[in-house]
């Protein structure tokens, strides 16, 4: 493929990948909002002493299966090298959109 062409297709891909996010984060917000608004669901937040111990227990299968496989070491130490950079990034701009979205959630209930 030419240059252009190949630039065509990332642009492409790129669209279609907005795209079915967009969707998803508003066809989730629509069943949600059914779920609460209509269905009489009441959310409740995730425990947080789950997320540290589910996080014990992965890395304690993932380890186990590390000691039992070479590739499965090669390809998990990558992983671990790829998250020490990526994770806290990712999680600190996790939360910083929560609470912007948190903030303006707010605004639309008050009637802003």
């Amino acid at each position: 493929m030419t240059p252009l062409q190949q630039k065509a297709i990332e642009v492409a891909a790129n669209a279609s990948l907005m795209k079915s996010m967009a969707y998803r984060i508003r066809e989730n917000g629509l069943a949600l909002d059914k779920l609460v608004n209509e269905d009489g669901v009441i959310l409740h937040d995730t425990p947080a002493d789950y997320f540290t111990e589910y996080m014990a227990a992965a890395n304690k299968a993932l380890e186990t299966n590390a000691a039992d496989n070479a590739f499965f070491a090669e390809v998990w130490q990558s992983q671990k090298d790829f998250a020490r950079t990526a994770v806290p990034f990712w999680a600190g701009a996790q939360t910083s959109n929560a609470n912007l979205g948190r903030a303006y959630a707010a605004e639309l209930a008050a009637g802003k």
